[in-house]
């Protein structure tokens, strides 16, 4: 059986970087360093003194070439956004442009420098960059035959106070997940946007005292057109349609900042999607605010207690902690070693061994990073329980009742007349009852093509560790229905090598989401998938039209590192699964 084509993602990463978004600052606390040309290392070109009005001894005069460039050695206290303002002239009729590398990596490519009046008459082009503590470079090299223009000197803005790093992946996400498919990010991950509008990021932010601070997000863009969004602080936007325009490719990050004022305590920022391209990728929110830097720690918690135990994990609870600005989240040890980073006051700690014994103590932390004093400790001791890949049985067993949380049903085929299936909750998973169709999609193969498909597409919504599309024919992949109103997957963090336990017949498949399809239909995986359940993986005539049912595992730790990995979703899986099974 089939059913209508599938949406596959394809990434574009054509497209050279057209410009930087100029920034205001008003920190108090900014301080601004001046670069002279004549100090920086030239490559083709010379010092000079002919012209009027430029600073210090002298210009540089770069040769009429491609290639040419001028490095300045710059230092900044902190790491953080910075504004780069270039002062030059260009006294011919023509752009002049140049590639901007910081550190060896163009943050602005083909900038445009140009004209002036004439070769007395001085500009100014600014803009940001993140800069690294201490010692920077940055090169100005000349992109086309023209060369540079003239250079004056670079001024290098950066905020006295460190700035405050808040990765994208621990945010609230709206119609967006986090992803790593990409290099270059910091963190764990980076948060991809839905190709849609009103998709959002939102941070939670601590301040110090009130006052005005510098946002600066880090991102990156490999389409070939600018992605907006708009900056909302405490639930106002302070910049409408902020341009976050095209890097070299997905994996070259760029800063671009605004300013906003901030209250002393908590705050949100969100950056919402403004256009159906959605947001660009977005790897973090660096926030340097005005005054002296917070250097308090949290009180230290008190309460620590066992609030419940199964055989594979062990639940704690707590009193809060207090502090200075705001207490941001919590860090369980056992031992020396972070097991749970929760914002609130429980955390349970899963993934455990039945009948063990563990110990745990718990300090706070705030935005600054201060941590408090560890906790009185509390231990307690996993239940006995199975061990050993679980059956078919033990999972069904499971999942005899549901917990609906999709608004509404799904689909099976789209010729159907009614939707008569949902999307079901238990602790530790999502799951639904349904068919299985065959997703042939992906890497051309023997089975899998034009000619055994009638609805072959050569890509996957998600790909191999080397970026190229799954290959149904040899990877067991469940197809994921498209976010829309009915449910939106990625509210349980559910995403690209998320295991997925498929079960038909009284046999278990352990499986990863591969792809996404209609956003009204469920019930279908990859050719390899049906071959292992013994069921038909023909693309024009298998599948089944009913017994299957899909296990999705959710939180944290559920997905594999990599995609293309049969063996790590075995491994996972069967650890997954057994802890569903004594968790429900």
């Amino acid at each position: 059986m089939r059913r209508a084509p599938r949406f596959a993602s394809a990434l574009v990463t054509l497209a050279a970087v057209v410009g930087a978004s100029l920034v205001a600052t008003s920190s108090a606390q900014a301080a601004t360093t001046r670069y002279e040309a004549e100090n920086a290392t030239i490559s083709q070109g010379i010092l000079e003194s002919t012209h009027t009005g430029f600073s210090g001894t002298a210009y540089v005069n770069g040769d009429n070439v491609a290639g040419s460039f001028l490095e300045f050695t710059i230092s900044a206290p902190s790491s953080g956004s910075a504004t780069l303002a270039i002062r030059y002239a260009n006294g011919t009729t023509a752009n002049r442009p140049a590639d901007v590398a910081v550190n060896g990596t163009v943050v602005s490519a083909n900038r445009a420098f140009n004209a002036t009046a004439n070769w007395d008459t001085w500009a100014t082009s600014t803009l940001t960059a993140s800069l690294n503590s201490g010692s920077n470079t940055v090169r100005i090299t000349a992109a086309g035959s023209g060369g540079n223009p003239n250079i004056d000197f670079i001024d290098v803005t950066t905020a006295d106070s460190p700035a405050t790093s808040y990765q994208a992946e621990d945010a609230t996400l709206s119609n967006a997940t986090v992803a790593t498919n990409h290099t270059g990010f910091t963190g764990t991950g980076f948060v991809d946007y839905v190709n849609q509008t009103g998709g959002f990021v939102q941070w939670n932010v601590s301040a110090a005292s009130a006052g005005t601070a510098t946002l600066s997000f880090r991102y990156a863009n490999g389409t070939t057109s600018n992605r907006p969004m708009d900056i909302a602080v405490n639930g106002t936007v302070v910049s409408a349609g902020k341009a976050f325009n095209v890097t070299t490719n997905w994996d070259t990050w760029v800063t671009t900042s605004v300013t906003a004022t901030l209250n002393a305590g908590a705050n949100t920022v969100r950056a919402t999607a403004t256009t159906a391209n959605g947001g660009p990728n977005v790897d973090r929110l660096d926030v340097t605010v005005s005054g002296p830097p917070d250097t308090q720690a949290p009180s230290t918690p008190t309460g620590l207690t066992v609030t419940g135990t199964t055989s594979s994990s062990i639940s704690l609870s707590w009193t809060a902690s207090s502090d200075n600005v705001g207490v941001t989240g919590y860090r369980v040890y056992e031992g020396s070693s972070v097991v749970a980073s929760p914002t609130g006051t429980t955390a349970t700690i899963s993934g455990l061994s039945a009948n063990t014994s563990h110990t745990y103590t718990v300090t706070a932390v705030d935005a600054a990073n201060n941590e408090s004093g560890h906790s009185a400790s509390a231990s307690g001791t996993t239940q006995t329980g199975g061990t050993g890949a679980p059956t078919a049985a033990e999972l069904m067993a499971k999942v005899t009742t549901c917990s609906q949380i999709s608004n509404g049903k799904y689909k099976t085929d789209e010729d159907v007349s009614s939707a008569t299936v949902a999307v079901c909750e238990k602790t530790g998973a999502v799951f639904w009852k349904a068919d299985m169709d065959i997703d042939c999609d992906g890497i051309r193969t023997t089975q899998c093509n034009e000619n055994t498909d009638c609805c072959f597409q050569a890509d996957t919504f998600c790909h191999t560790s080397g970026d190229s599309p799954l290959n149904a024919a040899q990877l067991p992949y469940v197809v994921i229905p498209s976010t829309s109103s009915i449910w939106n997957y990625t509210t349980k963090g559910i995403g690209c090598k998320t295991v997925v336990a498929v079960i038909f017949n009284n046999k278990v498949e352990y499986a990863v989401m591969g792809d996404t399809g209609p956003s009204g239909i469920i019930g279908e995986a990859s050719y390899k998938t049906a071959s292992d359940l013994g069921i038909n993986p023909d693309p024009s005539n298998g599948g089944t039209d009913t017994g299957v049912t899909y296990i999705v595992f959710t939180g944290s730790g559920t997905k594999i590192a990599t995609e293309e990995n049969h063996q790590q979703a075995i491994d996972l899986g069967q650890t997954l699964a057994r802890n569903f099974i004594n968790n429900n």
